[in-house]
């Protein structure tokens, strides 16, 4: 299901009233079709993950079926492993594709470390949600401060050296405490500082590859959308 929502944000001058669309449907049919277990993407207990207690695709024939996959269908499935991780809709995917093409360096780098500095990417990755969800809910109610600026759009991009952190009164907020609670052991990635004991990140650098936790068969995205560009 993809839910379209209209608003008005009053966060950054030059943003004006506009749409936005998020795919509210179920994560673990969706999970155990592409073999990502939801644990990965959530702070989900793995005992109950359902892609690893089933990890076969859904369905009724699902345990039994082995369907060959063709190579357009190895690609489609890795872009659809993308917009997974990041919970983004093809519309967003194909348009950082294209800003990564036009980029210097490795598109496929290039275009992961895009989606890194995303608002809602950067507060899941400090651990400041449980799920990408989580995160741009906590973007879109106006929890977030970056650089002591209220910020309300989760595809805003976090600029090197900037602070992102939750407003003084959110953090109060029992829902924050929670995930405080459930995130106290975290490990934050190399390219994010932690500020003020896990109550705020800096971004300090770009990603590398490898620090980004993401299981992904890249250059078969790039593939993907090059063929269709």
């Amino acid at each position: 299901m993809i839910l379209i929502i209209n608003f008005n944000s009053a966060v950054t001058a030059g943003w004006e009233e506009r749409d936005v669309a998020r795919n509210t449907g179920p994560r673990g049919k969706v999970c155990r079709r592409l073999g990502v277990a939801l644990s990965n993407i959530t702070a989900k207990d793995p005992d109950k993950d359902p892609v690893l207690r089933r990890p076969y695709p859904p369905g009724q024939h699902g345990a039994t079926a082995r369907p060959s996959v063709s190579d357009y269908g190895q690609r489609l499935r890795e872009k659809q492993k993308l917009k997974l991780y990041y919970g983004l809709l093809e519309a967003q995917c194909r348009q950082a594709y294209l800003e990564a093409r036009r980029s210097p360096g490795n598109t496929g780098t290039v275009l992961l470390q895009l989606l890194e500095r995303r608002l809602d990417v950067v507060v899941l990755r400090a651990g400041l949600a449980t799920s990408i969800r989580q995160a741009r809910q906590f973007v879109r109610h106006g929890y977030l401060l970056v650089d002591g600026r209220r910020t309300n759009i989760a595809s805003y991009r976090v600029k090197l050296g900037s602070e992102v952190r939750f407003s003084p009164v959110h953090r109060e907020l029992p829902i924050v405490k929670e995930c405080f609670e459930r995130m106290k052991g975290r490990q934050v990635p190399g390219y994010l500082q932690v500020l003020d004991e896990g109550q705020g990140v800096r971004y300090v650098r770009e990603p590398e590859r490898d620090e980004i936790p993401v299981t992904l068969n890249v250059p078969f995205i790039v593939e993907f959308y090059a063929q269709r560009a």
